[in-house]
């Protein structure tokens, strides 16, 4: 590839949130956001499945076996990377979100 001044802004701007991102704060901002995520997620996820009132049982069995597979995904590997534990977050908003929206759905 020719280095363009725009493949040099690139790979510089690249390389600038790299190192962003080896910071704890960076990270740390990065996990809470995709936990909350994962929150807004099993929300919208449960008014659209409850609206539509149709496959509510298969659809949350899918996502309950798509949350067990990430589970022996993320905890079988010894070290894992910024995406993977992201998605992790991820997945831990999400479960949480549902039992938050069971809950509103007990009282």
């Amino acid at each position: 590839m020719q280095q363009t001044r725009l493949n040099q802004i690139a790979d510089q701007l690249g390389q600038t949130a790299q190192g962003w991102l080896k910071l704890p704060f960076s990270s740390w901002s990065l996990y809470l956001v995709a936990f909350f995520l994962g929150t807004f997620l099993a929300s919208a996820v449960s008014t659209s499945l409850g609206a539509l009132a149709q496959f509510d049982v298969l659809a949350m069995g899918v996502l309950l076996v798509a949350t067990e597979i990430l589970n022996r995904w993320v905890y079988s590997r010894r070290r894992v990377g910024l995406w993977l534990s992201l998605l992790n977050m991820l997945k831990i908003g999400f479960v949480g979100g549902m039992y938050l929206d069971a809950l509103k759905l007990g009282s």
